[in-house]
């Protein structure tokens, strides 16, 4: 089985072609950022590494900075249109902000709420 824990970021009311109503629901995944990656090989090697973890240093103390370099990321993962009628089989009312479970097994994919 595979799947991830994700949480809504958006949940937007939109209208169809046909003038029905649909929620449009966008799902993340939240991923550690692995920071500044040095890809060089040979004498200098070594030197751009100590000076990526420098740079690091002074990026996290940079508040704004300091999130793109260190903590976790939102990565795109899913978004969904749903009926009005999608939504309450999905159990009822989702928001923004609440976690959910993608689990994909057996060429099924399924979106849960998490329970509190």
């Amino acid at each position: 089985m595979a799947g991830f824990k994700g949480y809504v970021v958006s949940k937007t009311l939109v209208m169809d072609p046909f003038g029905g109503r649909m929620f449009k629901i966008d799902i993340v995944e939240e991923r550690e950022n692995p920071g500044l990656v040095a890809t060089t090989s040979g004498e200098s090697a070594g030197l751009t590494r100590d000076m990526l973890e420098m740079m690091q240093n002074i990026f996290r103390s940079i508040p704004m900075l300091g999130q793109m370099v260190s903590g976790k990321i939102p990565v795109p993962r899913v978004t969904l249109m749903l009926t009005e009628e999608e939504m309450e089989e999905l159990g009822g009312k989702i928001d923004v902000g609440e976690y959910v479970y993608v689990k994909i097994q057996g060429g099924k994919i399924e979106i849960l709420k998490e329970e509190h």
